[in-house]
């Protein structure tokens, strides 16, 4: 009876924060109360105060963020968040964060910890400093720069360096990676900045992160931030929609040509400092060697991603053969080398992890592995990935009470089977919360006639002219989103003789850059492929119209889902309805997200793939949308804009 007293008071508690009379709606400006925000804040505070999983699906305007915010902050439960974006991590920490522990009048100790590529690395700044030749005379200045900044910084966050691009090649020699640092042997261990920052974050009630971060650091077994899950009560994936991926690549695992290069590199620049006397030019150089033979043995596929079996051949398997010979004579080397130091130890303990690892790769031993290759023009990566990652996430959970999964596409309808499967959470309990936007009213959806099927030759010219058409329309002011590039660049060909509205093409700028572009131009179209299918947040007239081109199915090619489909047909299942389907309308819903930002936005979303309307599975994916008004006829469109206010 106390617990569920207790209980009660913890779930009243939230809802009344974010009610009528609660301080956000009296002390926060624009706040407007929502049924399903209080609803869903009741159920973290349950999930919070019981243990156990929740899986919400929050639709665009819920308020999602504050919907878990307020229950940690007022339950008190030391807390992971973890982001799908750095952008949201950002959000959360610097603004969100800061809000609601205002308005609740909490004091929180909050950390926003981030990978290790973020901090400088005293022992590599001291190591590398006035040696050009790593990364040109051209860096003198940066140097110079963040030596003078390395003497004052409290964080040694590199973020903190304005004058220098987060891109910029110095920073690579300034910065540690998990395979280089000395870890509790590096003589600025005690000044070490990363173990500073993980050392907030554990003393922290709330820590941000990323996926990235969460599950690199965790597989890694990274010194220190596995340590941190144990200590935490909750841990709450926002963006929860690419969780799975993200743990699918940290779960497996790569060698690539990069690495390779990486490591001879330092082992030379190791072995001028250390001087354990070992003759390295005898095992470096045919190591290299080695990776060049391999890159001409993989040049068909240059800018593709192939399964091992594509590539299976008596050169490539030569090749790879070779490479394990000399990966082995350089390690026999860096065994006996590796007492002189610290460094060369290091050096060691990486290369006799890439040994095994590319043994794992090559012998095939773990049949739940996809083995696949990445291949660039002058790169290759050799890639592990899991076909299922749901047992290994199983175990992760175990090291905290509570987990909270959101996002504002989960469900197909109020299905989750489709996320929560792969990771093992069809226990947990599950909630959805459409938006709050009135769609109805603010919203049409046209599904153009005469559309030919997207591989039919005339597809592209009929799409072309559907552009045309519901720009005249809505006056440009919109997104025109791709499956691929080739799609989006044969109909900006077109469209730049013929549209009347400014154009705007990924590709022709920064991600960033275009968007504000777009957003100061008026009357203007954008065409963009994946990248601008979420985390775009345009709110008011500038993008009144979304158009898909076809239903955004994954490459076939793609290796892993090819493993992912095949063992689902042996086993008996539809690759295509129990995997194919649900992933592309996730995808789907988050393409048509882009449309309704805000209670007053008015727009219409135009889908121009036939089979919406020809498939049985059609109507799934019309179920996954925010319920709209349908029509057929372009002059329903054209109403609607001349009916619009705006």
């Amino acid at each position: 009876m106390l617990l569920a007293a207790v209980l009660g008071k913890s779930e009243e508690a939230a809802v009344e924060a974010l009610g009528e009379k609660g301080p956000f709606h009296t002390r926060l400006d624009g706040f407007t109360p929502r049924t399903g925000q209080q609803q869903m804040a009741a159920s973290v505070a349950d999930t919070l105060a019981l243990g156990g999983t929740l899986v919400v699906e929050s639709g665009t305007g819920t308020g999602k963020t504050f919907a878990y915010l307020v229950p940690i902050l007022l339950g008190g439960d030391r807390t992971i968040i973890s982001t799908g974006t750095r952008h949201l991590q950002d959000q959360i920490f610097h603004r969100d964060l800061p809000a609601v522990a205002e308005i609740l009048d909490r004091q929180v100790n909050a950390v926003m910890l981030k990978g290790r590529s973020n901090y400088l690395c005293r022992y590599r700044l001291r190591y590398n400093s006035g040696q050009t030749e790593l990364v040109g005379k051209s860096s003198d200045l940066s140097f110079n720069i963040i030596e003078r900044w390395a003497s004052s910084t409290r964080t040694g966050d590199i973020a903190e360096v304005s004058e220098i691009s987060d891109q910029a090649p110095v920073w690579k020699e300034v910065t540690s990676t998990v395979d280089n640092c000395l870890g509790g042997k590096c003589p600025e261990f005690k000044k070490c900045f990363v173990t500073k920052a993980r050392q907030s974050a554990m003393d922290a009630d709330v820590v941000v992160v990323n996926h990235h971060l969460f599950f690199s650091d965790l597989t890694l077994k990274d010194d220190g931030f596995g340590e941190l899950l144990p200590n935490y009560d909750a841990v709450v994936f926002d963006e929860a929609h690419t969780l799975c991926d993200v743990a699918s690549n940290f779960f497996g695992f790569s060698i690539s040509s990069f690495q390779i290069r990486d490591l001879c590199a330092d082992i030379s620049k190791v072995e001028k400092e250390e001087k354990s006397g070992t003759d390295f030019n005898a095992v470096i150089p045919p190591l290299e060697q080695s990776v060049d033979r391999l890159l001409v043995e993989l040049a068909s596929c240059a800018d593709l991603s192939v399964d091992v079996s594509a590539v299976d051949t008596p050169g490539f398997r030569s090749a790879l053969e070779t490479l394990q010979i000399r990966i082995g004579l350089l390690l026999e080397q860096l065994e006996v080398a590796s007492i002189a130091g610290e460094g060369l130890d290091r050096c060691y303990q990486r290369a006799l992890q890439m040994q095994e690892r590319l043994d794992l790769w090559i012998e095939g031993r773990d049949h739940n592995l996809v083995r696949w290759l990445g291949v660039g023009q002058r790169s290759f990566r050799l890639q592990a990935t899991p076909l299922r990652i749901r047992n290994r996430f199983i175990e992760i959970m175990q090291r905290a009470k509570s987990w909270i999964f959101t996002s504002a596409t989960l469900a197909i309808g109020d299905d989750f089977t489709a996320f929560s499967s792969q990771l093992g959470l069809e226990e947990g309990q599950h909630a959805r919360w459409q938006s709050p936007y009135d769609f109805t009213q603010n919203a049409l959806l046209y599904l153009p006639t005469d559309m030919p099927e997207p591989r039919e030759y005339a597809y592209p010219d009929r799409l072309v002219e559907v552009i045309l058409e519901v720009t005249g329309a809505s006056q440009g002011r919109a997104f025109c989103l791709f499956t691929s590039h080739a799609m989006m660049n044969r109909v900006a060909r077109i469209l730049k003789k013929q549209c009347r509205w400014p154009l705007m093409i990924q590709g022709e700028a920064p991600r960033s850059e275009l968007m504000d572009r777009f957003q100061r131009t008026a009357n203007s179209v954008l065409l963009g492929t994946s990248s601008f299918w979420e985390g775009v947040d345009i709110k008011g007239d500038a993008l009144s119209c979304v158009i898909i081109d076809k239903l955004p199915f994954a490459p076939p090619g793609d290796p892993v889902l090819k493993s992912r489909l095949q063992v689902c047909e042996e086993e008996g299942g539809n690759p295509f309805m129990e995997i194919q389907v649900p992933a592309a309308a996730i995808s789907l819903k988050q393409g048509a997200g882009r449309l309704i930002r805000s209670e007053t936005d008015k727009g219409v979303l135009v889908l121009c793939d036939p089979r919406l309307v020809t498939k049985r599975y059609g109507e799934l994916f019309l179920k996954s949308l925010p319920p709209m008004p349908v029509t057929r006829q372009v002059n329903d469109v054209q109403n609607f804009f001349k009916n619009s206010q705006y």
